[in-house]
């Protein structure tokens, strides 16, 4: 490690205060938003030092002893928490059907097929659109790639979301529909100019 590597620790260090803090904040009888506020202000300065440090590699070594410390936290409350009283509840969320209810398994498979195979495909022209856009503004190749290459999964995951939360089948062709062509446009227009 380098001379600045101290301010990793102490980062660290600051940010462990920090989620020592929340968790005080969170077991008052009532919520306190000046306390949450000074948890969150030391969670930030905590991050500022880190940065400081090592850049990223500070800021992730800190964030991960702040991880650990909430992880034993929660270990610790779960261990030592009463029992509780009440019977964990037996209602199904529609997940499997009654015993004289059709499967729809038709139905079931044409979903995933729109949500995985076509929404991957939704997902890839729109983050090759928007590479494309980034090429026109004069971005380099590898800064495009890399750019769609992120854009990618967080694209997909969205659509994802949408197409499962549409309650018709005409609403997930329209969230299919609508990206796949701007993301077509838009490396049409990129590949004309």
């Amino acid at each position: 490690m380098s001379a600045a590597a101290p301010p990793i620790w102490v980062g660290a260090a600051v940010m462990i205060a920090a989620v020592l803090q929340l968790r005080h904040s969170w077991g008052l009888p009532r919520r306190s938003a000046v306390q949450n506020a000074i948890a969150w202000g030391v969670m930030l300065i905590g991050t500022a030092l880190a940065l400081v440090g090592e850049g990223a590699w500070g800021l992730a070594v800190a964030a991960l002893c702040s991880m650990a410390t909430a992880a034993l936290l929660i270990a610790y409350e779960g261990w030592t928490s009463p029992r509780g009283k009440a019977r964990a509840s037996n209602r199904r969320a529609h997940m499997l059907c009654d015993q004289r209810e059709p499967y729809h398994i038709g139905r079931r498979l044409f979903t995933f097929v729109l949500t995985v195979p076509i929404g991957f495909g939704t997902s890839l022209l729109t983050a090759l659109g928007a590479r494309a856009v980034a090429g026109m503004a004069g971005w380099s190749d590898a800064d495009g790639n890399i750019m769609a290459l992120l854009l990618l999964p967080v694209f997909w995951g969205f659509l994802i979301f949408w197409l499962l939360m549409r309650p018709n089948r005409r609403g997930q062709f329209a969230w299919l529909a609508t990206p796949a062509a701007a993301g077509l446009a838009l490396i049409w227009v990129g590949g004309v100019l």
